[in-house]
């Protein structure tokens, strides 16, 4: 099974998972991504989030959360190839390609948007998870 599809398949059937763990960067903009970047596990227990990145400083007790501009400086050193995606649709295609410059090359993208590569980069489009916002 594609690593896409294993963190997508954990996270919806909520199942204990006993397997390889894959890193990860969440790479976020906007109400949805600032909610799941406070919760514990929202990508499911198959992948570990080792940074998250968005436009503007929020607090976060669970991960580090860095501007949007410190992309192509960390993802790098982290060594980390999956990414999830999720960013108003119209601005996921031009962040999906950042990451593939940043050495991405597996985005399960959370956007609304369907997106494509030309290059060997896997793509698993999917609806977000849903979340209770509370103000």
């Amino acid at each position: 099974m594609d690593i896409l599809e294993r963190i997508s398949q954990v996270r919806k059937e909520d199942y204990e998972f006993t397997g390889n763990v894959e890193d990860a960067v969440f790479v976020f903009k906007g109400v949805l991504g600032e909610t799941l970047v406070k919760q514990a596990n929202f990508a499911g227990d198959a992948v570990k989030i080792l940074a998250a990145f968005t436009e503007k400083p929020v607090q976060s007790n669970l991960y580090e959360v860095f501007e949007l501009e410190k992309m192509s400086n960390l993802i790098p050193r982290l060594a980390v190839k999956t990414a999830i995606l999720c960013v108003p649709h119209k601005e996921a295609a031009y962040v999906a390609e950042q990451l593939i410059k940043c050495g991405i090359n597996r985005i399960l993208n959370w956007s609304g948007e369907f997106l494509t590569t030309k290059t060997n980069t896997a793509i698993l489009n999917e609806e977000p998870p849903s979340v209770n916002v509370e103000n």
